[in-house]
């Protein structure tokens, strides 16, 4: 009977381990989300940027060019 308890003691930590350790995934997992929604909308604004920057060239060799 002694072993069945043991037994069962270190089924119910590995439990509680593995409920621990996967609360903890989906944690990291939500934080993932977010710098990735952050990362993309960075990118965007980059994106944004360099068309912005490559207008302005445009328009400045335009009139240089007149």
């Amino acid at each position: 009977m002694e072993i069945i308890e043991t037994l069962n003691s270190k089924i119910d930590k590995l439990i509680h381990g593995y409920d621990k350790l996967r609360l903890e995934n989906l944690a990291l997992q939500q934080e993932l989300d977010v710098l990735k929604n952050e990362n993309d909308e960075l990118v965007r604004n980059n994106q944004d940027m360099f068309l912005r920057i490559d207008s302005t060239l445009t328009l400045i060799k335009v009139r240089n060019s007149e």
